[in-house]
Parts: C-alpha cells; sequence; structure tokens
C-alpha cells in the first residue's frame, strides 16, 4: 500500500515554484526590508535555487498572490524557513488560501531546535487548482492605535517555494470518494476557545473561522468548543458573566489582556464567537459540541482576573465546598441543589444555540463533593456512621458521595431532553464527559462512571489521560490495559468511548503506533484536547499530516505492516541565503 500521508501517494513528478519574485502585486515586494511589503531573498538549497518571501514581527506585509498556472486536481505544498528558539515569536505562522475561498487556512510551525537553517515542506491540501492564485498573508493582530512599529503584532514569515504534485484521473476520483467516507471520521477536537485570542487578539468573525478551517476535509467530526467554566462565559449571556471583565485593565499576563481585549472588540461588533463557531463548524461538515468546565467558579492569583464581576461565588459563601477538617474551599459544592440548577441554567442557555451537544469537562480541577454538611448527614442517615471518621476510600463513602455527580447528570440528562423537544429537534442533545484516568482515580473524585452508563445519562466517555492527576506531559495509554476498564464499561451498550491522547505534541511515528494501541485495545475514537489554538497540534508538519488522518486505520495497519517507514516531514538544508554560504562555518 503506497503512504497516503500529504502527497506521496501521488505518481507525478512535483513541480516546484521557486521564483517567488513573480507574486503579485509586485509593488508590495522590495528586496531591502520595508515594513507593509514582502522581502524578497535568494537562496540555493540541495536541488532547489529561488527567491523566498520573508516577513517579520512587525512587518505587516499584504497578502499576495503566487500565480499557479495550471489546470486540474494537485497537492499543493508550501516550503518554508522556521523561525529558530532565538527568534522574536519564534516559529513561522502564514495564511494560506485559495483567490477564490473567504477563510485562509493558519499554517504554522513551533520553532526548529534540531535544523534551523533548513527548508520544511508544510503539506496543506489538494484541490482543482483550475483558474486559481494561491493567496498567501502575514497573520496580524492590532496591538495599538497607529501605523507604525509596535501597533501590531506579526507572525515571522519565509516562504521558499509552492511545491504542486499533479493528480491523474485515477487519483481524483480517489481523493474525491475518500473525502466523501464517514466511516474514517472518528476524531474528536478539543477548542478551548481563549488561547488564539490572546495569542492573536481576533477581532472578527473571519478570524474566529480561520480557527476552524484547518479541521476541513479531515478524519475529525466533532468539534468540542469551550463555552464556559464557573458562571463565565464566553459568549453573549443573561445568565453568567461574560469574559470581557469590564473595568479591569490590569492583567497578570500580557496573554491575558489580549484575550479580553478582543473579547471587548467581538462585543462591541456583536460578534459571539460562540455563534461564529457553530455557523462555520456546520458549514464544514462538523459536529459542534458545547464545553463547559465544571468547576471553574474560583481561580488563585495571579489568574484571578476571571473571578472579576458579581460572581456567584461571591454571593453565595453558602455554597462553598468543605473539606475533611470542616474548612470551606475554594470552589462551589454540586452538593447544594442551588449549584446544580445554577449550572444546568448555563447548559440550556448554550443549548438555545443550534449545537449537537454538550460536554462538561471534569478534567479540570476537581472533586466537585467533598464533606459538606449535606452529604455527611445524609451518609450518617444512611450508614450510622461520620464519614470523616472513616479512611477517605472507604468504598461505602464513595460510592455515596458519588451519588451527586450521578443525581447531576441525571438532571442535566433531563433538561437537554426537555429543551431538545421544546424545540422540536429531531435528535437529542449529545450528553459528553471528559473524565479522569481510572474507575478508581474517578471515584475517588465522586465520578461513578458504572452508574452513568447503567441508567444512560452520558452518551461519549472521553477519558484525559492514563496518567495520576490529570497529568498531560506524560503519554498516555503506552500500557493498552490501562483502557481496558473503559473499552469493558461501554461494551454492548450506546455509549461512545473516545480516550484523550496525550502528550499534545509528539513525532508522526508515534502518534501512529499510540493510535494503532488504542484501536487495538477496543476503543473505535479518539479525542484530541488542544488539536489546534494555542499550542495546538495542527501545526501542518509532520506530526498534523498524521494525525488528520489518523481514523483511517486500515493506513495504520499498513504502515506498521510495513515496518513503519519513516513518516516525518521533507527537510532541505539550504546552502546559500541572501549571498551567505551557509556551508562556510562561523561557530559562536
Amino acid at each position: 500500500m503506497r503512504e497516503s500521508i500529504a502527497d506521496r501517494a501521488l505518481a507525478a513528478e512535483p513541480i516546484y515554484l521557486t521564483d517567488l519574485s513573480r507574486c503579485r502585486p509586485a509593488d508590495a515586494l522590495s528586496a531591502k526590508p520595508r515594513r507593509k511589503h514582502w522581502r524578497t531573498v535568494g537562496y540555493t538549497a540541495d536541488g532547489l535555487a529561488g527567491t523566498m518571501l520573508m516577513a517579520g514581527p512587525e512587518t505587516a506585509a499584504p497578502d499576495i498572490h503566487v500565480p499557479l498556472e495550471v489546470d486540474g486536481w494537485h497537492a499543493v505544498s508550501i516550503g518554508v524557513l522556521p523561525g529558530r528558539a532565538v527568534d522574536e515569536g519564534g516559529g513561522l505562522e502564514l495564511e494560506v488560501r485559495l483567490s477564490d475561498e473567504r477563510v485562509p487556512t493558519l499554517m504554522k510551525l513551533p520553532p526548529d531546535r534540531e535544523t534551523p537553517e533548513s527548508l520544511v515542506e508544510m503539506y496543506w491540501k489538494t484541490a482543482d487548482l483550475t483558474g486559481r492564485t494561491l493567496v498567501l498573508g502575514q497573520v496580524t493582530a492590532r496591538m495599538a492605535p497607529g501605523d507604525g512599529p509596535g501597533s501590531v503584532q506579526c507572525g515571522v514569515a519565509r516562504v521558499a517555494y509552492v511545491k504542486l504534485v499533479p493528480l491523474d484521473t485515477a487519483e481524483t476520483a480517489s481523493v474525491q470518494a475518500d473525502s466523501a467516507r464517514q466511516d474514517a471520521r472518528r476524531l474528536f477536537a478539543h477548542q478551548d476557545a481563549n488561547g488564539p485570542l490572546g495569542l492573536w487578539r481576533l477581532t472578527s468573525a473571519r478570524d474566529i473561522q480561520r480557527e476552524i478551517e484547518c479541521y476541513r476535509d479531515t478524519d475529525f467530526s466533532r468539534l468540542y468548543w469551550e463555552v464556559g467554566r464557573g458562571d463565565l462565559m464566553f459568549s453573549h449571556t443573561d445568565l453568567g458573566r461574560e469574559a470581557t471583565f469590564n473595568g479591569l485593565g490590569d492583567f497578570a499576563r500580557v496573554f491575558d489582556r489580549l484575550h479580553v481585549e478582543s473579547r471587548r472588540v467581538l462585543r462591541e461588533q456583536n460578534i459571539d464567537p460562540f455563534d461564529v463557531a457553530v455557523d462555520y463548524a456546520h458549514e464544514i461538515g462538523l459536529e459542534l459540541h458545547a464545553s463547559y468546565r465544571v468547576a471553574g467558579f474560583r481561580f488563585p492569583p495571579p489568574y484571578d482576573h476571571f473571578n472579576w464581576g458579581n460572581s456567584v461565588y461571591e454571593r453565595h459563601p453558602e455554597w462553598r465546598g468543605v473539606n475533611r477538617e470542616g474548612r470551606q474551599t475554594p470552589r462551589l459544592a454540586y452538593t447544594y441543589p442551588e449549584v446544580r440548577a445554577n449550572v444546568v441554567g448555563l447548559l440550556r442557555e448554550m443549548c438555545q444555540r443550534p449545537i449537537d451537544g454538550v460536554c462538561l469537562l471534569y478534567c479540570r480541577r476537581p472533586p466537585l463533593v467533598e464533606y459538606e454538611p449535606p452529604v455527611v448527614d445524609g451518609f450518617k442517615q444512611r450508614f450510622g456512621l461520620d464519614p470523616r471518621a472513616l479512611d477517605p476510600l472507604d468504598p461505602r463513602w464513595l460510592h455515596f458521595r458519588a451519588e451527586v455527580l450521578t443525581q447531576f447528570m441525571r438532571e442535566v440528562r433531563e433538561a437537554l431532553d426537555e429543551t431538545a423537544a421544546a424545540q422540536g429537534r429531531s435528535e437529542p442533545f449529545h450528553l459528553s464527559a471528559v473524565v479522569l484516568s481510572s474507575d478508581s482515580e474517578n471515584l475517588e473524585n465522586a465520578i461513578d462512571l458504572r452508574q452513568w452508563v447503567a441508567q444512560g445519562v452520558v452518551d461519549t466517555i472521553i477519558p484525559y489521560t492514563s496518567e495520576l492527576d490529570l497529568d498531560s506531559m506524560t503519554p498516555a495509554w503506552t500500557d493498552p490495559a490501562s483502557l481496558r476498564f473503559f473499552v469493558d464499561l461501554v461494551r454492548g451498550t450506546p455509549v461512545t468511548l473516545a480516550p484523550n491522547v496525550m502528550p499534545r505534541h509528539m513525532p508522526p511515528g508515534d502518534l501512529r503506533r499510540r493510535a494503532a494501541d488504542i484501536y487495538d485495545a477496543g476503543a473505535e475514537h479518539m479525542f484530541f484536547w488542544d488539536a489546534a489554538g494555542g499550542g495546538g497540534r495542527a501545526h501542518y508538519g509532520g506530526m498534523w499530516n498524521a494525525l488528520r488522518r489518523l481514523g483511517h486505520r486500515e493506513e495504520i495497519d499498513a504502515w506498521r505492516a510495513e515496518g513503519e517507514p519513516n513518516i516525518d516531514t521533507s527537510v532541505t538544508p539550504l546552502q546559500t541565503f541572501g549571498g551567505w554560504d551557509l556551508r562556510y562555518v562561523t561557530p559562536g
């Protein structure tokens, strides 16, 4: 089986467009560094020679058209020179679209630490290029009024070539048939909906759409878009606090200021990022599930700007958690029906949009139930014992306390079903939950997954990692046995299992191996926290090339059967750059 990643399955010889001085308009180019112009720099590399386009962190270069002058279907790749780790901004960011497309793809690469003076090839997509040009744009965000340096912040871009590989009739038919497959669309993506705003100060609907465009024609079928945490909502809301933090002017991080400024600008334009995300996800064929952090009612310094405003936490100290020693904890406890009702109201509000489902994120700052008087008194009545005198892991206490969150899940399910019926929906709202590593760790945090499945209150279970304490840095599911509980739990039920794959970044070969192990363990779907956005995985290097086709299980099996040939990104060392011979070594 010929390797399907990027353009490797295609038989034709590639066409390299290396002289980017032919781009138009010509007056947007300059041989010398100039703001609002792409700088042209000559280069040679192994088998290549041409003119590169460069733009720096304050250039604010305009969109520029690359003449393609071809007809028919082609695979399109972009050869770039990534930034080095020591460069300001680091990495590379570039907007790419075809001339008749309104929303660009954000292509990016992390800083290159191993081959900093080499060209890296980023496969973009396969498309009919008849009558179209390629449009390159610099990622630019306004930071301050005016038009001088400092008024904008830009992604560093260095484009060396465009590579086109023609498709014959059979290859074109195969690509079109593959894009229509539904059985391979078994991947789910999470987007926290905050990272891009803090990184790029998004201020338009197009900016929001750009964050979703990367999922088009991939194996992703669902986008989990984060809409709230506690009573703080990342959408227009009548019931919670909207995350514009009006009146707050000082933040712990520039990132947080830019995030808030972005939301304020969008609010002034009456643009709701949530609404934009729902509409655009549906436009490109994705389900949109609204995600909610169930424990996000209170944050510690220096992130306590999230607490700004008239919060339910401040208004209701009587709803706060209580620990084993009887002291209040900085959270609201789901032990109290009023807390659960407050959250259910926010979820109902989310469901006024045409979303496909709701996801409860139990993977951030548990527990939600501790030793509050109602649950302690209830345990005493049932067992005649004080749970504070028992081993904290006493099974009787763990299962009793977990009844609180099982009741909450029933209340959520009932609310979603009532809302769907009132709206006349043909399908109920889907309910997902991101949970912890194992039966025992979930139960220790008042999550009784056996009861959730038995009572039919959950549709998709997403174990965040196989590691304790929600560790997202250690590789997850390296031991297939760690999935056995979850696989057995959903077997024979309508519940979907989608393990989250961690860490966020790994080589493409490792990613395929991990996916194979997960499939072999019995899971049919995978979830990717931070699939795109700030620090996300959709960076168009080798990892994304592998990731976006991980739903094609047969390709992974064939790759393993063939001895796992190398699927890393193509890298071409530069020889000369701007008249400098890079083979001339100058240490230090």
